[in-house]
């Protein structure tokens, strides 16, 4: 009886008192959680890009779709704006987010970069470091990028460790850089030190007990660039792809273990001035279900998008393509949160291979949306006028200088010099460095608009001695992929008119980062006006003088006319040009409905103050007000918002919908 109870015992401290564990078994070719054979259905979201109130929600449908694990990248950039300040609050608690997936039901696995990509500025990479130009290596073995990622992933896993699978979290994988083989093979160097250095660098932060993995493209050459030791490789595609052709170049470096997609591409992303991208339904399960048939486990990259609020969004290079606010991506949830005809497909599908959740009975398809109607704007001053409170940056340069060695990661930057000597009439403004796009004055009256994505970087001026140049510079977001990721803003080389270079510049950054600031601005100045007639005379006539361009514009409203909820809604900018909003000090991000596909912006119900609370909101129009200034009616001078989304606009693309394989960027 007693060898009995001590076997007993045994067997209990083996069953329930053993280390959690995840790892592979190569010999049956799937991945083993706490001893038994596991297959994974996951989706990536990204914490940055929804609202952390709204974290719980997302991750239950996930849940609900039959998901049981959440991937998502870790944004360096967002964590550390700054060298050595790090933030991890807010919507960046990366802790509270991890947790809550926990707590859903999710495993997690983990993509800290530092390269991410994501359409996001910089691939997520701080831009703090471009400061001196070339003189760091990014995404090599390079003391100087090394160091300052060894700095951040000891904060980043300090932090983190706690939530490791084997310390009873979530985090079951890590990921090693980020399909480092097209990088590798764009830049005709596959720096496998480098990657066995990042390996290093994560098994020192984290032990050896972690499962590390890499992601490529599902070519050879692709995941053999990003192959190293003791990183097991996965591939990542779309559908309508071969499967088992994929998975065959998988093999060839795993030829044991898990097949594995990494990133299975249910919709795709959009650049601004082309078509919005979409993806069947049918060809997303069937292929889908392929892979789930073979026994493959399956992220879906994005199984919700979200939204790139703020500068976050990036750009793509060459062509140069600035990406669009919204990031719904054609995702099975909307970026506002809605289940779609997609998402109950692929839930059908994964039921038939793991046991899906009850639906519950309260659970809205759609949540009702506020339709909160037409709000009045006034003008408030324009850019140049608003130097004096905004601005966080001045300096004086002979030759100009870059957001970055100014210490300015976002927004804008004005640049100003004096002409000194007679021109010819008219003569030739050449900017070859614009990074990305500029307006540009002459005594702050318009006369054109340099473009990097048009490749417009000259312009005919007539211009005297005594008269001021100035260049109102946007950073459209950095690039986010291929080679030419080091890509300083603002206006990077010298400037020339009439093939002279021009010295002597002011550059005064505007990076608009804070939004009470900008508030409080645009109150005072309205508040001012009201009293001095001067101030308002003056400003009004900047205005005319201005054309519109980069103008601030403010208006208040409320939520209805009776105590509520505040509802999800979309602010609609019909009329306006191009800019940046705010509503309630928040940057929603970037509007440019001429050119679409995106015509409106999401607003989250969680930045909206509820009636009777007044609400703010603030727009930087960056090309022609509709209203205010000539002949233009102040009827004009509105935007709306509106219950349902439109980012599905004209383009000057017409029907051509972009590439739909992420692959083929390599031959841009």
């Amino acid at each position: 009886m007693l060898v009995f109870y001590t076997l007993q015992f045994l067997l209990w401290i083996s069953c329930c008192s053993s280390v959690p564990s995840f790892t592979i078994s190569y010999a049956n070719n799937t991945f083993i959680r706490n001893g038994v054979s596991h297959r994974y259905v996951s989706g990536s979201m990204h914490y940055f890009r929804v609202p952390p109130e709204m974290w719980r929600d997302r991750m239950k449908k996930m849940r609900l779709a039959g998901l049981n694990t959440l991937q998502t990248y870790v944004e360096w950039s967002s964590h550390e704006p700054t060298p050595g300040e790090f933030v991890f609050s807010g919507g960046l608690d990366l802790a509270k987010y991890i947790s809550t997936a926990q707590e859903v039901g999710l495993d997690v696995i983990l993509r800290p970069g530092p390269f991410i990509d994501a359409e996001r500025d910089f691939g997520g990479l701080p831009a703090w470091l471009l400061k001196n130009g070339d003189n760091i290596k990014l995404r090599t073995k390079d003391k100087k990028f090394m160091d300052r990622v060894s700095t951040w992933y000891k904060k980043l896993f300090t932090l983190l460790n706690k939530y490791l699978f084997e310390n009873g979290g979530p985090i079951i994988m890590i990921q090693v850089e980020n399909e480092y083989g097209s990088y590798g093979l764009q830049t005709g160097h596959c720096d496998k030190e480098y990657l066995a250095e990042m390996r290093d660098l994560i098994i020192a932060n984290v032990g050896e007990n972690v499962l590390l993995f890499s992601t490529d493209g599902a070519g050879s050459d692709m995941v053999m660039c990003g192959k190293v030791a003791n990183v097991y490789s996965t591939v990542d595609f779309g559908c309508g792809a071969n499967v088992k052709e994929a998975f065959s170049n998988q093999r060839l470096f795993e030829p044991n273990g898990p097949l594995v997609n990494s990133e299975y591409y249910p919709g795709w992303l959009d650049h601004w001035q082309n078509k919005h991208a979409k993806v069947d339904t049918k060809c997303v399960v069937n292929t889908l279900d392929a892979m789930l048939s073979l026994g493959a486990s399956v992220n879906i990259y994005l199984f919700h998008g979200g939204t790139s609020f703020g500068f976050g969004a990036g750009s793509n290079n060459p062509p140069f393509a600035a990406t669009p606010t919204s990031y719904d991506y054609d995702a099975p949830i909307t970026e506002a949160g809605d289940l779609t005809d997609k998402f109950w497909a692929i839930r059908d599908t994964v039921g038939k291979y793991l046991t899906l959740p009850e639906i519950p009975e309260d659970l809205q398809n759609v949540t009702e949306k506020g339709n909160y109607g037409r709000i009045q704007m006034k003008f408030v001053s324009t850019m140049f006028d608003s130097k004096g409170m905004l601005s966080r940056t001045r300096n004086l340069s002979e030759l100009p200088k870059t957001f970055e060695m100014l210490d300015q990661s976002y927004g804008f930057m004005i640049y100003e010099t004096q002409i000194s000597r007679l021109q010819t009439d008219p003569v030739i403004l050449n900017v070859p460095g614009i990074r990305d796009r500029g307006t540009v004055f002459i005594d702050y009256r318009p006369v054109g608009i340099l473009s990097r994505s048009e490749k417009f970087y000259s312009l005919p001026l007539q211009i005297l001695p005594g008269q001021k140049l100035s260049l109102v510079v946007e950073n459209q977001g950095r690039i986010c992929y291929g080679p030419a990721l080091a890509d300083q803003k603002g206006i990077v080389g010298n400037v020339t008119l009439g093939g002279q270079v021009l010295k002597g510049w002011e550059m005064t950054g505007m990076p608009l980062e804070n939004g009470a600031r900008l508030e409080k601005y645009c109150a005072k100045v309205l508040t001012s006006t009201t009293k001095n007639m001067e101030m308002k005379k003056l400003l009004r006539e900047n205005l005319g003088r201005s054309g519109g361009k980069m103008t601030f514009w403010a208006g208040e409203f409320l939520l209805g006319n009776s105590v509520g909820t505040a509802k999800d809604t979309f602010l609609s900018l019909a009329g306006w040009h191009k800019g940046v909003a705010f509503i309630n000090g928040f940057n929603l991000g970037r509007y440019w409905p001429i050119v679409g596909p995106q015509k409106t912006l999401f607003v989250p119900r969680t930045i909206l103050k509820p009636y009777p609370a007044k609400n703010s909101i603030i727009l930087l129009e960056q090309d022609h007000a509709p209203c205010g200034h000539g002949d233009r009616s102040q009827e004009l001078c509105v935007v709306e918002l509106v219950d349902t989304a439109d980012i599905d606009g004209d383009t000057p693309s017409g029907d051509k919908q972009e590439q739909s394989n992420k692959q083929e960027w390599n031959t841009w």
